[in-house]
């Protein structure tokens, strides 16, 4: 007695199989996408902060620069005095 397996394709089994593939295959995707979503609201959220912060520190900057301005600094004003056409030649 030799044994045989007949493969039977039922149209329905394939119908829910390829149907459940494609629900899986698009639950993947969209938790995928929703995740990709969640990384780029977080690095927009953090581009926020960090140009919240360098603005800050310009203001902070501004002030300080302002505050500046009114106070009265000496500073000595450093000219160096040569003369530009008389180089030197330098021999051996």
């Amino acid at each position: 007695m030799s044994i045989t397996f007949d493969w039977i394709i039922n149209p329905i089994v394939l119908l829910l199989a390829g149907s459940c593939g494609i629900i899986v295959g698009l639950a993947i995707t969209r938790a995928k996408l929703m995740q990709a979503r969640a990384r780029i609201s977080k690095l927009e959220a953090d581009l926020l902060n960090s140009n919240r912060e360098t603005l800050d520190a310009q203001r902070a900057f501004v002030e300080l620069e302002s505050r500046l301005k009114d106070q009265a600094i000496p500073v000595i004003p450093m000219k160096i005095t040569g003369k530009e056409g008389s180089k030197e030649k330098l021999t051996k």
